[in-house]
């Protein structure tokens, strides 16, 4: 039955892997339990959810997060290593590297990011990006494209941010040609007070309707901050935890799809 179940399964799921993970705006177990609306997070995966917030992170920080797709048998999974240098006056630099598929398809995305301040409300990103596409059949290929980002901070405890995956619409470099996804994500973020904290987010591909982010964490106490949200175009709920133990971040994620189940999803930070 597993053989017949599977290829199915990889016929609906892995367009979705291929258009909604390499590239957008949802890396770390933090976004992934607040509906992946991530664009205005200040912490070190704004090496790929926002290269604008990576001006606003101040400390040398590392991190690693992983999810598995529905739970099937041999793994559809997401994986990303992050890391970010402050500087004392030249901006703070970032590195990424993305994974997502399986054997019978997947994409590896590495970047090298730079973040700046250009006021102490106001912030740039950049990010020059190597994609790598592997299909079973078709075979590989490969493309350079780069992200750019806005982070603005209009009053206190409001935060907007904006960025732009592939503008230039750079292809896979495969045989049949096909475009990597580009992708513009514009949110915002509200703290009405110190504990919580409220994001919504509009995520646009030009080849698909817009999708919807929305997510909401509160902070319980010093240690423990519990999360939720929505996501649309698929529709999803998600949740999670985020335990912080002096400078080290323990992240738990879970996203939920009616018909094909769930995507738990675990991250790690630190900040040296």
């Amino acid at each position: 039955m597993k053989y017949i179940i599977r290829p199915f399964l990889l016929i609906v799921i892995l367009p979705y892997i291929a258009s909604a993970q390499v590239g957008y705006s949802d890396a770390g177990a933090h976004a992934n339990s607040m509906g992946n609306a991530s664009v205005t997070f200040e912490d070190v995966y704004s090496v790929q959810n926002n290269q604008a917030t990576l001006a606003f992170v101040e400390n040398a920080s590392a991190g690693i997060s992983t999810q598995n797709f529905y739970l099937i048998e041999g793994g559809l999974n997401a994986h990303y290593a992050v890391a970010a240098l402050p500087t004392n006056k030249a901006g703070v630099f970032g590195l990424s590297a993305n994974y997502a598929g399986d054997n019978t398809f997947n994409q590896t995305k590495i970047g090298l990011a730079y973040g700046r301040k250009l006021a102490e409300n106001v912030g740039i990103g950049v990010q020059l990006d190597y994609v790598g596409t592997k299909t079973e059949t078709v075979g590989t290929g490969a493309a350079f494209t780069f992200d750019i980002g806005l982070l603005y901070k209009p009053v206190k405890n409001l935060s907007i941010g904006a960025k732009v995956f592939n503008p230039i619409r750079a292809k896979t470099g495969m045989d049949y040609e096909e475009e990597i996804p580009s992708i513009i994500n514009v949110g915002i973020a509200y703290m009405p007070s110190t504990k919580v904290t409220i994001c919504i987010e509009g995520e646009q591909n030009i080849q698909d309707d817009i999708r919807f982010k929305a997510g909401a964490e509160y902070n319980i106490i010093e240690q423990l901050y519990l999360r939720g949200g929505y996501l649309s175009n698929p529709s999803m709920l998600t949740a999670g935890l985020g335990i912080k133990i002096k400078s080290l971040n323990l992240d738990f994620s879970s996203q939920f799809h009616q018909q094909l189940g769930l995507i738990p999803g675990v991250g790690i930070s630190y900040k040296f």
